[in-house]
């Protein structure tokens, strides 16, 4: 398989290039990101592009993809509405009707999180914007699917860029042997490797549900 990642310098997208390069059955990886990553592997090739509303410049790079990992995003927290809505929402359909042009059988796995609001019409902004995002990606792509992590836990050595998660996962950490003693680990936290392993499972045979929340996406990692 030739899989795409966006986000790659972040948390999770460090878990997803990570399992992509551990994968026997992944030829190539091609990573999207505006700075080059501190990664080198000879399966990893990586494309610097720095206006992610317009990927006609770098259409060539993604012919031949099998899948996208989308892990590009930010947090909504003090962030202007406009700014953050054209970055979860605008990027990222962007990306996909670019990369529908290229292969519209490919697999396109996002990104969300727990507490996204699908019907687009709850109180949280944030939430709404998400949901949309995931619809938009649903429908676009007969294999796209939306990822709802709950607490994601670091796999790899890799630490959080965005501190609300950082301070997250501190707080969470020592709380895992309980949660599995109380088995509401499955339930409330993953880790970036999961993911991963998630995201390949997903490119590799689908799933019967497009919208996999956190047990689901623990539940794929193991398949």
């Amino acid at each position: 398989m030739n899989i795409v990642v966006f986000g790659g310098s972040g948390l999770i997208g460090d878990g997803f290039l990570q399992e992509c390069l551990r994968a026997d059955d992944v030829t190539r990886v091609v990573a999207v990101g505006r700075t080059r990553l501190d990664l080198t592997h000879p399966k990893l090739s990586q494309v610097l592009h720095a206006d992610f509303l317009d990927l006609a410049p770098v259409r060539s790079d993604l012919a031949g993809a099998d899948a996208c990992f989308w892990a590009l995003g930010v947090s909504s927290a003090g962030m202007d509405p406009e700014d953050y809505e054209r970055i979860t929402y605008g990027y990222t359909t962007a990306a996909a009707q670019t990369l529908h042009d290229v292969n519209p059988h490919l697999t396109f796995v996002y990104v969300s999180g727990g507490g996204t609001d699908s019907t687009e019409r709850g109180r949280m902004r944030w939430a709404r914007v998400k949901g949309r995002t995931e619809n938009a990606v649903i429908s676009t792509f007969s294999h796209g699917y939306a990822l709802r992590p709950g607490f994601v836990l670091p796999s790899h050595e890799a630490r959080s860029k965005t501190a609300a998660y950082r301070w997250g996962g501190a707080a969470v950490t020592p709380l895992v042997p309980l949660l599995k003693l109380l088995r509401l680990g499955p339930v409330l936290t993953t880790d970036t490797a999961r993911l991963g392993r998630a995201a390949l499972h997903l490119a590799r045979r689908g799933h019967h549900r497009r919208v996999l929340e956190n047990r689901d996406i623990n539940t794929a990692a193991a398949l």
